[in-house]
């Protein structure tokens, strides 16, 4: 397999994982639509015929599903001519399909400008990152982790059901919602609400990280407005909605009267107890970690993600299939 670029190298490899052998990658790719009676080549623009860059990733077989993606690797942010193009091309291979769907996500680092919502919410495109509220910029890792969340969810959904996403701008807001909270942690990144524990010293997210990483989880509790991790070393993580608290403070002590607790397991977000997420969670080694604003998230052995809220925790496994996996 060739890449054009890193950005093609890192959004196949993320694909692959999550979705398995059926993704490729494909360059100055002509076109072709499906017909009952023969395979006809689609032209835009007249002869010759439309030639594109392409990630073709399958996501079901019966009926058969195909994302479409647009790695666009660019200087400034993406036009409204860059979101057009990639509108027309699925919407043509829709409009002569033989029973395959297929869906649009266009993938620039760089951004969209403004003009580009209009587009992708009448084409049905899926845009990563997102561009509703505050123009934020992200950095590459953070739209890679956009795009296989992203993943991960379109695998899930389109196993349960699809049709309702057909119709614009359904698949737009479905990509916008499990991208959205990016923009809570961006503007994490840059309040400087991190506090280093016993002190309270201005701190941040890396060095947060670093503080937990590779951390047992030894206990978890909720407090009054926040959440508690206790982990190994006597590192102390705690969420609450102005701050995230870390350090060894050996004082941070589960208090004897428990408080009510609101957890979640799975990606669906179905209600569980603090008790079912400890018999998972305890034990295991934290491997990663992203703030995302209205909650703090973090890896475990790569097996499950253990959200901290300020009223309980969510779990969700990451491993797939993910019908074979869940809690």
């Amino acid at each position: 397999m060739s890449f054009k670029n890193e950005l093609e190298r890192r959004c196949f490899e993320i694909a692959v994982r999550v979705l398995g052998g059926s993704v490729t990658i494909e360059h100055n790719k002509t076109i072709q639509i499906e017909t009952a009676l023969f395979p006809e080549v689609a032209s835009f623009k007249g002869p010759p015929a439309k030639e594109v860059d392409v990630l073709v990733a399958q996501l079901l077989d019966k009926p058969k599903v195909v994302l479409l993606v647009s790695c666009k690797l660019l200087s400034r942010r993406a036009e409204p001519a860059h979101v057009q193009e990639w509108g027309a091309v699925v919407q043509t291979m829709n409009r002569y399909s033989d029973g395959t769907l297929y869906f649009g996500l266009v993938v620039s680092p760089s951004g969209f400008t403004s003009g580009c919502e209009p587009w992708a919410t009448s084409h049905n495109l899926g845009i990563i990152p997102p561009l509703k509220g505050r123009r934020l910029a992200f950095d590459e890792d953070t739209v890679f982790r956009m795009f296989e969340r992203v993943l991960v969810a379109l695998r899930t959904r389109t196993r349960l059901r699809i049709d309702d996403l057909t119709t614009a701008p359904a698949f737009f807001d479905f990509v916008y919602r499990f991208v959205s909270d990016f923009e809570g942690h961006q503007e994490a990144e840059v309040d400087g609400r991190y506090l280093l524990l016993p002190n309270r010293w201005a701190s941040s997210f890396v060095e947060m990280y670093h503080a937990i990483a590779g951390r047992a989880v030894q206990d978890l509790w909720v407090g009054q407005g926040s959440t508690i991790a206790r982990l190994s070393g006597d590192v102390v993580l705690q969420f609450g909605a102005a701050h995230v608290q870390f350090g060894r403070d050996p004082q941070t002590q589960q208090p004897t009267i428990q408080l009510a607790s609101q957890c979640r397991k799975n990606i669906e977000m179905e209600p569980c107890t603090l008790d079912f997420v400890r018999s998972i969670a305890l034990g295991k080694q934290i491997t990663s970690a992203g703030d995302f604003g209205g909650y703090l998230e973090v890896g475990v052995e790569q097996r499950y993600n253990l959200g901290l809220h300020e009223a309980g925790f969510h779990l969700i496994s990451t491993e797939s299939p993910i019908e074979d996996h869940r809690l």
